[in-house]
């Protein structure tokens, strides 16, 4: 679709579509088409990929995980408090972060050609960044990302999610 229009997609662009489409090749096809008309030339950037999907942007999840890796709840917490500052939906931003975190485990627990063929469409460059964090150093103490983590991670942004929720948008 993209060399019959005459453009180009921008690297960690076509996973988004691909997830924004729910695993119909119509939907997909149709988000790319409104991507491709949307652009403001003939590249699909990523940046404009990820606001016009309403996805939440690597460079924040990869803070947040950052934030995490290094039990620093207060960068965490500015983080999410961008979220909110920012008008993105703090639901989304929690569901983009899940994800990042099980990616971060697929990398931790494979191989990098493995993690490659499993998170098909991520740029090299992302790949690297979350092998580094899924072997962070925390307290001189080398933290592997695990089930555990990841799921004391995910329930605690739901709480910070649901206060974020309940403070701008109270009843």
């Amino acid at each position: 679709l993209c060399t019959e229009e005459g453009g180009e997609v921008a690297p960690g662009v076509l996973p988004l579509v691909v997830r924004a489409g729910g695993g119909s090749p119509r939907d997909t096809l149709s988000l790319l088409d409104q991507l491709i008309a949307g652009s403001e030339g003939p590249t699909i950037d990523y940046e404009r990929a990820v606001a016009l999907l309403g996805y939440t942007h690597g460079a924040l999840l990869d803070e947040v995980v950052d934030a995490i890796g290094a039990g620093d709840a207060a960068g965490a917490f500015a983080a999410a408090d961008r979220v909110v500052q920012t008008g993105q939906d703090p639901r989304r931003f929690v569901e983009d972060l899940l994800e990042r975190l099980r990616d971060l485990i697929v990398v931790a627990a494979s191989s990098p050609e493995t993690a490659a063929a499993v998170l098909r469409g991520v740029p090299e460059d992302e790949l690297a960044r979350m092998a580094a964090q899924a072997a962070m150093k925390r307290r001189k103490k080398l933290t592997m990302v695990d089930k555990a983590n990841v799921l004391e991670a995910s329930r605690l942004w739901r709480r910070v999610s649901e206060r974020v929720v309940k403070s701008e948008f109270p009843e």
